[in-house]
């Protein structure tokens, strides 16, 4: 049926995309924790882009996104790198996120992700077991994780490993797939990393560059 996996993917992006109803489905996507075959969301908002630097999201999410307000004296006596940290201030002021008030920072508004979700497809041809693994590292910016293996050899996949770790799994045939087993939605495992690999991701549909 397949000879090599990415003859999979035409398969799986075409009948997903009807599944989902989502023209933004990505593939070979980098996540900093190996290359996602597919990655996709179900809805892209009209966020602009700005914060496409992973130390200066992390940043940001560890100073702003619980805290409404913090002091200039609080970051200056913080170990912080001076640097980044003045270029994420000026990022965040030009779009409106903090405003100054003498020596305070208030929060204007909370940092919203430019993917309602993201979902992630590993496929394989033979080692599913491996696919797996891969898949369950997705889940760390995923709100859905699938592995992807051919109809013809399916049996071959341990189901309850699969269900026990929340991962679902995907038959694709010729020219249509059919889930097996549907993984429970679930906030990513890494906050900043889902804020981060979504400001990547919607650069590849959206006009706007980043800063």
């Amino acid at each position: 049926m397949f000879r090599y996996e990415s003859e999979m993917i035409p398969v799986l992006i075409d009948n997903l995309s009807k599944v989902f109803k989502t023209e933004y489905i990505a593939t070979e996507f980098s996540t900093g924790n190996g290359v996602a075959d597919l990655v996709f969301t179900t809805e892209m908002n009209d966020e602009d882009l700005f914060l496409n630097d992973y130390a200066l999201m992390s940043l940001f999410v560890n100073l702003f996104q619980q805290n409404k307000h913090i002091t200039t004296k609080q970051l200056q006596k913080s170990n912080l790198d001076k640097n980044k940290l003045k270029k994420l201030l000026i990022q965040l002021e030009v779009n409106d996120f903090i405003k100054y008030d003498g020596e305070v920072i208030k929060r204007n508004r909370k940092y919203k992700a430019h993917t309602r979700n993201l979902l992630s497809v590993e496929a394989k041809l033979n080692d599913w077991k491996s696919g797996f693994y891969q898949a369950l590292r997705y889940k760390f910016f995923s709100h859905q994780s699938y592995l992807a293996y051919p109809e013809k050899n399916i049996h071959r996949v341990d189901l309850d490993l699969l269900k026990e770790h929340n991962i679902g799994l995907i038959s694709v045939g010729e020219d249509r797939i059919r889930f097996i087993s549907k993984p429970k939605t679930e906030k990513p495992k890494d906050l900043t990393s889902y804020f981060f690999l979504s400001e990547l991701f919607a650069q590849q549909f959206k006009t706007t560059q980043a800063i």
